[in-house]
C-alpha cells in the first residue's frame, strides 16, 4: 500500500520498472541477499573468496588486502576486508551493483538458492532485471515504459486514475496485488472506450464495435482485444475472483498494464 509521504505528493511513488537506476530499497535487498545468506554463513571461505574478489574483481594486488593477524595465533580478522566490501557495494554506480553480483554468482556457480534469492528481491523491488543464465537480463525496455508513460495522460483524467492505481497494486513492495492492477489496467481501457464514443455507459467492446465499423480497426485486432476483454470480464473471468490469486504473477500484470497502455494510445489518435 501506498504511505503518507505518497498519497499527499511529498514522496513520488516508485516507477513501473527500474531500468536505468536503482533506489536504495533494491540496493538494500540485494546487500542483504549476499550478507544474510552468503557472506555470514556457516562454512564461507571469506579467505578465498576475497582473494578471488580482489585479483580478478577489483584487480588489485591480494596481499594488499587489509587483513589483520594475531601474533598469538588467533584466526585472521577480515573485518576490515568486509568493511571496505561494503563501502564499494553502497557507493558504486548502479549498474557495478550488477556486475559485482555477477562476479559473485560466477564464484557460486553452484548455488541455486542465491539465484533464487536474488532473483525474489529483484521482483519484490521492481527490478527490470532477471537472473538468466548468471546474468542480469532485461525483462522490460524502454519502448514498454514510455508507451505507459504516454498512456497516463492527463487530458483524459479517468484513464489516468486507473492507471496509477493499477501501477501502485503492481510495484507495492509490500503486498502487490495483481488480480486488482489487471482490473485496473483494464478499466483505464474502458475509461479511455467512453471517451472514444462519446458515451459515459460505453464499454470496451462498443468502442471496439465502433471502430471496426468506421474502418479505424483492422477486424483482427478487434478480435483480439475482445478476447482479451473476455478473459477478464466473464463468469470465469479475474473480475469476478474464480481465477486463483496464487496463478497471477507479476509477469501477468505487467504485461495487461503494458497491452493496455499501448491500446489506450491507439484509442487516443480517434479523439479529435
Amino acid at each position: 500500500m501506498s504511505n503518507f509521504s505518497e498519497r499527499m505528493g511529498i514522496k513520488q511513488p516508485r516507477s513501473v520498472v527500474q531500468l536505468n537506476g536503482m533506489d536504495q530499497e533494491l540496493r538494500n535487498g540485494l546487500w542483504n541477499v549476499l550478507d544474510r545468506y552468503l557472506f555470514r554463513s556457516q562454512g564461507f571461505d571469506e579467505d578465498y573468496f576475497t582473494e578471488v574478489l580482489w585479483w580478478h574483481f577489483f584487480k588489485r594486488p591480494v596481499d594488499q588486502r587489509p587483513i589483520s593477524h594475531s601474533m598469538y595465533g588467533d584466526p585472521a580478522d577480515y573485518s576490515d576486508v568486509w568493511a571496505e566490501i561494503r563501502s564499494y557495494f553502497f557507493s558504486c554506480k548502479w549498474n557495478e551493483v550488477y556486475d559485482f553480483i555477477e562476479f559473485v554468482l560466477r564464484v557460486r556457480r553452484n548455488d541455486s538458492k542465491l539465484r533464487q534469492l536474488i532473483d525474489g528481491a529483484l521482483e519484490r523491488e521492481s527490478s527490470g532485471f532477471r537472473i538468466i543464465d548468471d546474468r542480469f537480463c532485461p525483462i522490460s525496455d524502454e519502448i514498454e515504459v514510455k508507451e505507459i508513460s504516454a498512456a497516463l495522460d492527463e487530458r483524459f483524467a479517468g484513464v489516468a486514475e486507473h492507471l496509477r492505481a493499477s501501477i501502485k497494486h503492481l510495484t507495492d513492495r509490500d503486498s502487490p496485488d495483481f488480480r486488482n492492477s489487471i482490473k485496473e489496467s483494464i478499466s483505464a481501457v474502458e475509461a479511455m472506450a467512453k471517451v472514444v464514443t462519446g458515451s459515459t455507459r460505453a464499454t470496451l467492446d462498443d468502442a471496439l464495435k465502433s471502430m471496426e465499423k468506421g474502418g479505424r480497426l483492422h477486424p483482427a485486432l478487434k478480435s483480439a482485444f475482445s478476447k482479451m476483454y473476455g478473459y477478464t470480464s466473464d463468469a470465469d473471468g479475474i473480475r469476478h475472483a474464480l481465477v486463483d490469486d496464487s496463478e497471477l504473477k507479476q509477469a501477468d500484470a505487467r504485461y495487461f498494464l503494458i497491452v493496455c497502455s499501448a491500446f489506450i494510445n491507439l484509442l487516443k489518435t480517434q479523439v479529435h
